[in-house]
């Protein structure tokens, strides 16, 4: 078994991967992460275990004590010039976030055609890739959740409820929620088509992060979710690891 764990802004996210599919998976909101000691103290042994880790050092030094258990030195994913099948079209490769790189690795291993990666979590992430495995480079905005929160929080509206989507709003807070939402698929349909004018395809959206559904519901074919993707990268790197 490979366990796999992803750190992020707001919660870490983890996958036992054999036989080709997930045994196990599970999350928990950063701030709750010392639970996560109780369940890995109760899985078999893995064989691997590899991590993606943008929630800082005092994160990472959590997750080391957790596995330290298993007695196997972990794979800490760092981004390369090529991995995975991905060449990394960042000018520093290093400057690239782990988990959109193992994003694009996942990917990779979905779909063979040009493709737009995006991770909608606090942050929303949105990565152009081509048919070749070449990563272009992407967008960085606020998710949802936190265009929300600015709103709130830097306006009169501090009290606002979260809203529904309406194409018109007709009250403040679909306004603002709608507002938030149609700036984000705005910002994916820019780089669509950027990406289709580049190809002279239809690349294919693959989303995942908590605020997946919510777009995908108004993003046009072909487009799907893939909740565990920064997970399934860095299964891939893990299984390349010797």
């Amino acid at each position: 078994m490979i366990l796999a764990i992803d750190a992020g802004n707001s919660r870490v996210k983890w996958g036992g991967f054999e036989n080709g599919a997930w045994a196990m998976t599970g999350a928990v909101e950063r701030a709750e992460i010392d639970t996560l000691e109780t369940v890995f103290w109760k899985l078999e042994k893995p064989t691997k275990i590899v991590v993606s880790n943008v929630a800082g050092p005092d994160i990472a030094k959590k997750i080391s004590s957790m596995i330290a258990n298993f007695s196997i030195t972990p794979v800490w994913l760092r981004p390369t010039k090529n991995g995975g099948g991905v060449i990394n079209g960042y000018a520093d490769p290093n400057q690239l976030g782990s988990d959109r790189w193992a994003a694009l690795i996942g990917a990779r291993r979905e779909q063979s055609g040009p493709v737009l990666v995006i991770n909608a979590g606090t942050a929303l992430t949105i990565d152009a890739m081509m048919a070749t495995g070449e990563f272009l480079g992407g967008l960085i905005i606020p998710g949802v959740r936190l265009m929300m929160q600015s709103l709130t929080h830097g306006t009169a509206h501090a009290h606002a409820d979260h809203g529904e989507y309406s194409a018109f709003p007709s009250n403040t807070n679909d306004a603002m929620y709608s507002g938030a939402l149609n700036a984000a698929l705005g910002a994916i349909e820019r780089m669509r088509t950027a990406l289709g004018r580049r190809t002279g395809l239809s690349p294919t959206c693959i989303v995942s992060g908590g605020a997946a559904t919510a777009l995908i519901r108004h993003l046009t074919p072909p487009v799907y979710e893939q909740p565990h993707l920064v997970l399934l990268g860095l299964v891939t790197i893990a299984e390349a690891t010797n």
